[in-house]
């Protein structure tokens, strides 16, 4: 799949209410008081008694159907009429009574995904509280389970189910499958659409060339090789033929290629450079041993210099101390005279005296040697440096070119990872507040792209649009959809009931028309680009939706999610 990997601003649309609510079984805590249906219905009851009333419950309850699913189910939960309906491709398909989360402790409304599921899981919040037959829909510690169903609301936020209901409800979902919690009931409606997405019939991959995941042998010194995918720009055009636009799956296979030549030019880059770094070492390291020869005897000559110029000097003062008259003489010096005989002082006058005749010529003499030894030495130097410079171009353009490999690798791992989840559903929402259009493949997010909506202040509704299977006339897909509408001035009147009695009363918002928030509308006010939409195409398959929203993504969408929309 060609789609560019753009990152989604996790958190980044309005947020989605947390509930607490890990281990919320009818045993976890004890229910609200209700005035007469606590009397009927007891709050708190024991693992035992749960398993066994709602056991018998699902055994007498009619709505569970005994035909089979077909297609991508699509469950809903009522919070209203505390209920929750599964559908599939036909039609209703399994329904049951619910409770679900109290007062303080709200089930989030929204739409949702299975996104973990267990036989039996124990609550880490709430001592430790088997939750049979869970069903994760937020990390927060949202799920579907078996519990307590005193008729009410009675959770921490989580979704209780009979436990019969629940066990075959664990057997009929999946990871992925996708979970609508509203208010007042919903249902999937079929749908058909020319804005809606379409998807490239899997035939068409031999006839546009598309096996395109082949081995790409990178010439590389450490033996590299890597796996070729498909890393396409969105916008990706080819120069050999400007007069007509190609196929998005030709222009797909064009890339690979280039991406493949690129690899393969960055191999033999790289082992050219290599080649090239180890010449420039070798001519580094001949350089280093006439350096070291003339900076050592620069330094032997310079010392012999030093000493010869300490001793005419020293050879000076003891001569000059010799000759003195008696009375300049003093101190030691005066004394060491007065003890030295005549027949010696002659002879220490004689050999200064010869000393100091003999060493200005021997102090001239390693004096040229030594501008002699400077001059070779700098020449070593001057060879030397340039060696060391022509090493560091060399391995800074190694460095560049493993660099141009590495990029071309990853693009190529970016690729194989993005082929390998092509046979997974696709994700794509799209956000009124955001102007963006988002996708996720396999809980990795893939493509973020800005749209344009038509009269984008105004309300579109939540629109969730399920991919049930390929239409008879291909590339056509058979959609259904759930839609709920958005009242953007709810909390508005909710504020403003509140200050009421403080404030003078402001003039009201003009009436929110539901009417006109249908999923057809919001398909026709969206503008998306036609590049994005071969890309769709190209991923499309049944189980695949499109959400479709006034607000931005949840705070709950992460890792290992799928899109997390608030509804209100």
């Amino acid at each position: 799949m060609a789609l560019s990997a753009g990152l989604l601003a996790g958190g980044s649309g309005l947020p989605v209410p947390r509930a607490e609510a890990q281990g919320l079984f009818g045993w976890d805590a004890p229910s609200p008081k209700v005035r007469k249906k606590a009397k009927r219905a007891p709050s708190v009851v024991s693992n035992e008694d749960s398993r066994g009333s709602s056991a018998k419950a699902s055994k007498k309850d009619p709505d569970i159907a005994e035909r089979a699913a077909q297609g991508p189910l699509v469950i809903n939960v009522s919070l209203g009429r505390q209920r929750l309906t599964v559908y599939d491709a036909a039609g209703p398909i399994a329904s049951s009574p619910i409770s679900s989360g109290r007062v303080g402790y709200a089930t989030p409304t929204g739409v949702f995904t299975v996104l973990q599921k267990r036989r039996m899981h124990y609550s880490n919040l709430y001592d430790s509280a088997p939750m049979p037959n869970m069903q994760r829909i937020t990390w927060s510690g949202v799920a579907l389970h078996a519990g307590a169903l005193p008729g009410y609301p009675a959770s921490h936020g989580c979704i209780r189910l009979p436990h019969g209901f629940s066990k075959k409800l664990f057997g009929m979902t999946k990871m992925g499958t996708r979970v609508i919690v509203t208010r007042d009931p919903t249902s999937p409606q079929p749908i058909a659409h020319t804005r809606l997405f379409t998807a490239f019939p899997p035939e068409d991959d031999v006839a546009a060339g598309n096996a395109i995941v082949e081995e790409t042998q990178v010439a590389d010194a450490s033996g590299v090789a890597g796996v070729l995918g498909v890393a396409v720009a969105a916008a990706a055009e080819t120069e050999t033929a400007p007069t007509a636009r190609l196929s998005y799956r030709e222009r797909r296979r064009l890339e690979a290629e280039k991406l493949s030549a690129e690899i393969r030019t960055a191999g033999y880059e790289k082992i050219e450079k290599h080649v090239l770094l180890t010449q420039a070492h070798k001519a580094a390291a001949v350089t280093r041993a006439p350096l070291i020869a003339a900076r050592a005897d620069a330094e032997r000559l310079e010392d012999e210099l030093s000493k010869l110029e300490r001793s005419l000097k020293s050879a000076e003062r003891e001569l000059a101390d010799l000759k003195a008259p008696p009375e300049e003489q003093k101190g030691k010096r005066r004394k060491k005279a007065k003890a030295m005989d005549e027949s010696k002082r002659i002879a220490k006058t004689l050999a200064l005296e010869e000393k100091v005749a003999r060493l200005p010529s021997e102090i001239e003499a390693v004096r040229v040697s030594l501008r002699h030894a400077d001059e070779v030495l700098q020449s070593a130097e001057s060879v030397a440096s340039e060696a060391e410079e022509k090493r560091r171009a060399a391995m800074n353009a190694l460095m560049t070119a493993n660099a141009a490999l590495e990029r071309g690798l990853a693009k190529e791992r970016a690729a194989k990872k993005l082929e390998e989840m092509r046979n997974l559903p696709v994700s794509i929402f799209i956000s009124r507040a955001k102007q963006r259009l988002y996708i996720r493949q396999g809980y990795n997010d893939v493509i973020d792209v800005a749209v344009t909506f038509d009269r984008p202040d105004e309300p579109v509704g939540t629109h969730v649009f399920t991919a049930l299977a390929f239409a008879d006339n291909k590339p056509d897909m058979r959609w259904s959809v759930v839609s709920v509408p958005h009242d953007p001035t709810r909390a508005a009147k909710r504020k403003k009931d509140k200050q009421a009695k403080s404030k003078p009363s402001e003039p009201t918002a003009p009436a929110v028309d539901f009417a006109a928030q249908t999923a057809a509308a919001a398909l026709d006010r969206i503008a998306i680009p036609d590049d994005v939409r071969e890309q769709i195409a190209d991923v499309m398959k049944p189980g695949s939706s499109l959400v479709i929203s006034d607000l931005g993504i949840g705070n709950e969408t992460g890792k290992f999610t799928d899109f997390i929309v608030p509804i209100r």
